[in-house]
């Protein structure tokens, strides 16, 4: 009967013969068993799925942000677009005139320029917030926004979102920018302005109708300059710098830029608190109007001040 002989294997770590049924390495002290994954528990499963949903939500949210100040409304039928160039100065500033936009626009008659907090996808959005929709209604259609120019800062924020309007009729729009201009470096910007055919008198007629069913109302309570610390007012809207005199008139083109804030979305986005109101005083030449509101953004009254800070 031939002799059993012990079956034998080599250690996997540093190669020493081994019995077979050995679990230890003598040699180079290293374990023989076999490790094998532990199941992943699954309260821990759904929490990484979790992580990896709320990660992907993330993104999505960059990404439509990105879109959104970077493409153009949709509220408007996209047409051919015209690059302009602009060049910002050794402040960082870049200035938008309508005098050089004619070199590219030689039919308008007005523009329309700012930076803006909108997002929005209609173009009516950013129209009825335009100083030439105000100067429309505040005229009855008489009067458009002649001479107007904006500037903004593109050494500060080079992300900053801006609105462009370009009009060859009191509501006619021929073309328009909204959001970031794109830098093409050594100060200089681009805009790619979307040429448009657009009537927006309907518009205007029923910004009109609405403005003077109301405006009256709204601008009821008159509170002196010596009232406003004692009037409760904690937030203030700020007109524009058009103001002649300390008297108020409907066909002032801050009336109507106030009116409509006042019923916008956008009303808390535009308050600012009344701590500030002296740092929103108008030019030594002009009158402003300022709505006065409560901790709840509900309209206590209205005040006109020059200057100095001082009513009529």
């Amino acid at each position: 009967m031939k002799e059993m002989i012990p079956m034998e294997h080599k250690c996997p770590h540093c190669g020493a013969v081994l019995p077979e049924e050995s679990s230890f390495c003598p040699h180079c002290a290293q374990s023989l068993r076999t490790r094998e994954a532990a199941p992943v528990p699954a309260h821990l499963w759904r929490k990484g799925l979790k992580w990896v949903l709320a990660l992907a939500i993330v993104a999505a949210a960059v990404l439509v942000g990105w879109a959104l100040l970077h493409e153009p409304p949709t509220g408007l039928p996209a047409g051919e677009t015209t690059p302009v160039v602009f060049q910002e100065d050794e402040d960082g500033m870049v200035t938008v005139t309508p005098e050089y936009l004619e070199e590219f626009f030689p039919t308008l008659t007005c523009i329309d320029f700012g930076t803006t907090t909108k997002t929005s996808d209609n173009i009516d959005d950013y129209l009825v917030d335009s100083f030439q929709m105000a100067t429309l209604v505040s005229s009855r259609g008489a009067e458009s926004a002649v001479g107007e120019r904006g500037m903004y800062s593109a050494g500060s924020d080079s992300n900053n979102r801006v609105a462009l309007l370009i009009f060859d009729g009191n509501t006619h729009l021929m073309g328009y920018f909204i959001g970031s201009p794109t830098s093409l470096g050594d100060g200089k910007w681009q805009m790619d302005v979307v040429n448009c055919d657009y009537d927006f008198t309907p518009l205007y007629e029923a910004e009109l109708a609405a403005f003077e069913g109301s405006w009256e109302d709204d601008f009821s309570t008159y509170i002196p300059p010596e009232e406003i610390p004692s009037s409760g007012a904690v937030w203030f809207l700020k007109g524009y710098n058009t103001g002649r005199g300390p008297v108020l008139r409907e066909d002032d083109a801050q009336i109507y830029a106030l009116w409509h804030t006042l019923h916008s979305p956008e009303l808390e986005r535009q308050c600012r608190e009344i701590e500030r109101l002296e740092e929103s005083l108008p030019r030594e030449d002009r009158w402003m109007c300022y709505l006065l509101l409560d901790q709840d953004y509900n309209l206590l009254g209205y005040t006109i001040l020059d200057y100095q800070g001082n009513g009529g």
